[in-house]
């Protein structure tokens, strides 16, 4: 009865002008992997593999295009992707592996131009760079502190307070005096 009830999960066969053609050579095709996976209407025979319709992980698309998880899952349509095992470790996480063409469609999207996309991408280069010499800096200074530490010497000094004359208050029956450079005052009882 379970052999019976084998489901079939390949799509039904198209008739001829419902089939999808080829935005490359216009022809006609049944099925493809990029139509199958991305919905990309292109047969396998001008799939270009290595330009145009190479598969980009997340990663790279969210380094070399700065978009976020949000641009991927949530903006409408959200992208495609097939999940593949990591080929470095396969005890990492399955990589999601999405369409090229179709992720620099989407930066296009958020980012409105190439312009503006490579603006943003000058900017976070220089901000990179800059927090690269910063802690360079840092580094250096902590490392001549260290061993030149006769030279450098903690600022541990606290601030004396300088109190001018003391003035008589006959309301309260005490005595203030206030420091001339921050403006603190105490008030105190004669005996």
């Amino acid at each position: 009865m379970l052999t019976a009830m084998k489901l079939v999960t390949d799509p039904a066969p198209l008739f001829e002008e419902d089939r999808p053609h080829c935005l490359d050579c216009d022809h006609p095709f049944d099925s493809s992997f990029l139509f199958k996976n991305f919905d990309h209407p292109t047969c396998d025979q001008c799939r270009d593999k290595d330009d145009k319709h190479c598969l980009i992980t997340k990663t790279d698309a969210r380094n070399e295009y700065l978009l976020k998880d949000v641009d991927f899952e949530k903006r409408k349509p959200p992208l495609k992707f097939i999940v593949r095992k990591n080929p470095h470790n396969s005890r990492w996480g399955d990589m999601k592996l999405y369409l090229k063409l179709q992720v620099e469609k989407r930066a296009l999207e958020v980012w409105g131009s190439e312009e503006a996309l490579e603006e943003a991408l000058e900017k976070k280069d220089h901000q990179k760079e800059a927090n690269k010499q910063k802690r360079y800096n840092k580094k250096m200074k902590e490392l001549r502190m260290s061993v030149r530490s006769s030279l450098y010497t903690r600022v541990t000094k606290i601030h004396e307070h300088e109190y001018g004359e003391e003035v008589y208050l006959p309301d309260e029956d005490e005595y203030s005096r206030t420091c001339t450079t921050c403006g603190h005052s105490y008030t105190y009882d004669k005996l």
